[in-house]
């Protein structure tokens, strides 16, 4: 059975069991007893077996025994007792003691020894007795189990429990929780008692110093610091000590516990940073945030979703989110927003991206709906976040409508595009240089696969080019071939530009374009141009043969003779020379000129000019500039409006009708019979730059209006002596540049040449 066998308050009651095998004693001694003390109630029993049987079935608080008794005496039963009950208080109380009874009764392990009297004073006594006895075995009863529960506490407990001397000196209790907080052996606190100062953070240590001084002087300690553990870890400890004093108030002990409230500072710190983050978004001038109820009820918006309606503050507030003038008259988007205010309130992260009302205009926002939880995991609010995106689908719709009209022009012009990743080699294509290639499929193939693709003698070109690009920042521009699947060679012209970020090449893209019927035009264009060659030769030699041959035989004939008419068979003769020189010149001027050059024109006019028989004439350069062509085309042109303006300008007999006169004459502005030139018959010609190109004019008659939408027409002359070729050669050799050639009437009256679209600097 417990030890405790009854316990109380100074006013419960006492039940004692009284052992004597004279019954009629026994009934004196517990009325009297009861009556003396009324917080005693006492059973009598006749011996010592039946005291056992009763203190098995029932508490007693104390057990009275009588000494001299059958069977068993009071000893006997007293050892056997302290068997099962070694606590109950026990007393002895006989009619025949000696010192030897209560000597052996005292090792027995009774609690007192007291012999029978008869007076009244003497119950009075034994009551005492027994409630002393009681009262003190309840009373340690109590300490111990204090005590132990204490114990029990200390012992379970993650806090740190201590007590310690007024100065600081003895540990008088310490737990075994110590050696987890602190990282040290509660021996080496026993021996330094403020041994436990030594891990406490630097920073923290006077602080907690200047607490325990405090705390010794009467003044409690609630501190929280930091501990170094032995790995290196700082932990957060809270420290709470209270003096302890005597009846003096004079502080004898100080005691406390010591927690780790790591976690708990984490936590704080955490909230603390996620309350920053949260006033941060909510305060971000690019973020529209709001604070929902579960039900979607609008609790808080900041500032920056208010600038996107009219409105205040106060309007929103309380309203469903979904009625908010955010949404608009659109009930499919409101019908929207409802459904993920549920999601979110039923705990799911939800994101969208809609069209909301602006104050300008419709702005396409991307955001969420947040489930905000409780630790019990219910979900208490929504937060709602999100972008202006409207900016960037912008450039998305836009990005989407070039990509569609690059696609689109790459198809028009039969262009594919492509790009090598310099750091990874990745090669992309266009799909559009998928069908050029005739390649199914839309994966494009590793750099040593792509370039399998072009004809083996090729590969090199193309392989060198794109090796320069990548490591040289090279851009190129080349001709190759290459195979379709059905093996048929094809002719691509592959262009490549680097792009460059800090210095270095990042990528290498470029185009590539199928020049395949290019080619083929141009191999039978340039078999066309010897053909011609080959007829021009053939025609020249057939005819300058017999011309010859005629030349020789008039020669002849003017030895003998001196007619008028052999003079006409010569100027024939030289007509004829000067058409075969023309028509070659012609025929041999090419459709575009493959390279130009940075020409002075002054320069090459001053040399034109003296490859030319001038006679009287003269020439002046008004302006110069730079002019990119191909100097021979160039000179040539010059030196035909020269040629020209020189022989149809000059003094000469009369034609026979104004109309006759050379290949530009003018009656536009003059008098018939007048001219520009000089009274000696010279005309001036004269070569200026203009912004777009350079103009030749002279002084000379000029060229009728209606003569001059013919004048470049080969063959065309209004002149006996002119070949017609002379004007159609210089048109060729301005169309051989991409130039145009306009004629008008120049300041003084006569021809002006204008040549614009010429690249000039």
């Amino acid at each position: 059975m417990n030890d405790l066998v009854s316990g109380g308050e100074a006013s419960d009651e006492i039940r004692v069991l009284h052992v004597d095998d004279d019954a009629a004693l026994g009934e004196l001694v517990a009325t009297s007893l009861e009556r003396v003390n009324g917080r005693l109630s006492v059973e009598t029993v006749q011996s010592a077996d039946a005291g056992l049987d009763a203190l098995a079935d029932e508490t007693f608080d104390c057990v009275v025994s009588d000494y001299d008794m059958p069977g068993r005496d009071g000893i006997e039963f007293l050892r056997v007792l302290r068997a099962t009950h070694p606590r109950v208080p026990f007393v002895l109380y006989t009619g025949k003691g000696s010192e030897e009874v209560a000597s052996d009764a005292i090792t027995a392990g009774a609690s007192d020894y007291l012999q029978k009297e008869g007076s009244i004073d003497h119950y009075g006594v034994l009551a005492n007795r027994i409630v002393t006895l009681v009262e003190h075995e309840r009373a340690e009863t109590t300490m111990n189990d204090a005590q132990r529960l204490f114990s029990e506490l200390a012992d379970r407990t993650t806090d740190v429990l201590w007590l310690v001397s007024a100065e600081w000196e003895e540990v008088v209790f310490i737990n075994d929780a110590y050696e987890d907080v602190f990282g040290q052996p509660r021996e080496r606190l026993e021996a330094n008692p403020r041994a436990f100062l030594e891990p406490v953070a630097p920073g923290d240590r006077e602080r907690l110093e200047a607490a325990i001084e405090a705390l010794g002087e009467g003044v409690s300690m609630d501190i929280e610091v930091g501990v170094v553990t032995p790995d290196g870890t700082t932990r957060d400890i809270w420290i709470k000590g209270e003096p302890i004093t005597d009846e003096s108030g004079t502080v004898t002990h100080l005691g406390g516990f010591t927690r780790d409230v790591t976690e708990r500072t984490e936590r704080e710190r955490e909230l603390a940073s996620a309350e920053r983050q949260y006033r941060a978004m909510f305060e971000d001038p690019n973020i529209l945030v709001g604070v929902l109820e579960p039900d979607g009820v609008v609790r808080d918006v900041n500032q920056t979703a208010m600038e996107y309606i009219e409105g205040d503050l106060d309007d929103v507030l309380g309203e469903p989110f979904a009625e908010t003038p955010w949404w608009g008259d659109d009930d499919a988007l409101r019908a929207d927003v409802d459904e993920w205010v549920a999601r979110a309130a039923a705990g799911e992260y939800v994101e969208f991206e809609a069209d909301i009302t602006g104050t300008d205009r419709m702005r396409t926002v991307s955001g969420t709906f947040r489930p905000v939880r409780d630790d019990d995991g219910t979900v208490t609010a929504i937060i709602v976040s999100d972008r202006d995106i409207t900016e960037r689908t912008d450039r998305e719709r836009e990005l989407v409508r070039v990509r569609d009209l690059l696609e689109k022009t790459e198809r028009i012009a039969d262009v594919g595009g492509w790009e090598i990743d310099a750091e990874t080699m990745d090669v992309f294509w266009s799909e559009n240089l998928f069908d050029i290639l005739g390649i199914e499929g839309d994966e494009e193939p590793p750099l040593e696969g792509a370039l399998d693709v072009y004809h083996e003698e090729d590969r090199a070109t193309v392989a060198n080019a794109v090796e320069a690009g990548l490591e040289d920042g090279e851009s190129f521009d080349i001709e190759v071939r290459f195979l379709t699947p059905t093996e048929d060679v094809r002719w691509l012209r592959v262009q490549g530009v680097p792009v460059l970020e800090g210095g270095d090449v990042v990528t290498l893209r470029g185009a590539v374009q199928d020049v395949t019927e290019q080619k083929r035009d141009e191999r039978e264009l340039m078999r066309q141009n010897e053909r011609l060659e080959e007829f021009a030769s053939v025609v020249s030699h057939d005819l300058r043969n017999p011309l010859n041959v005629a030349s020789g035989y008039l020669d002849l004939a003017r030895e003998t003779s001196d007619s008028d008419a052999l003079a006409e068979v010569g100027r024939a003769h030289e007509r004829m020379n000067d058409l075969i020189d023309d028509l070659l010149t012609l025929a041999r001027t090419g459709d575009h000129v493959r390279e130009e050059t940075a020409l002075d024109l002054a320069s090459v006019a001053e040399d034109a000019w003296r490859h030319v028989p001038t006679g009287a004439a003269t020439l002046e350069v008004a302006s110069t500039t730079t002019v990119y062509a191909d100097r021979s085309l160039l000179q040539q042109l010059l030196e035909n409006l020269f040629r020209n303006a020189v022989e149809h300008g000059s003094a000469g007999p009369p034609s026979p009708t104004p109309a006759h006169a050379v290949e530009h004459t003018s009656t536009d502005s003059r008098r018939e019979g007048e001219t520009g030139a000089d009274d000696e018959g010279a005309v001036t010609v004269t070569v200026a730059a203009r912004p777009d190109g350079f103009v030749v004019a002279d002084d000379g008659p000029g060229i009728p209006a209606e003569a001059r939408e013919r004048v470049f027409d080969a063959g065309y002359s209004t002149s006996e002596s002119g070949t017609g070729f002379g004007l159609a050669i210089t048109e060729r050799c301005a169309d051989a540049h991409g130039w145009t050639v306009r004629v008008a009437e120049s300041e003084r009256g006569g021809a002006r040449f204008e040549f614009t679209d010429v690249r000039t600097s």
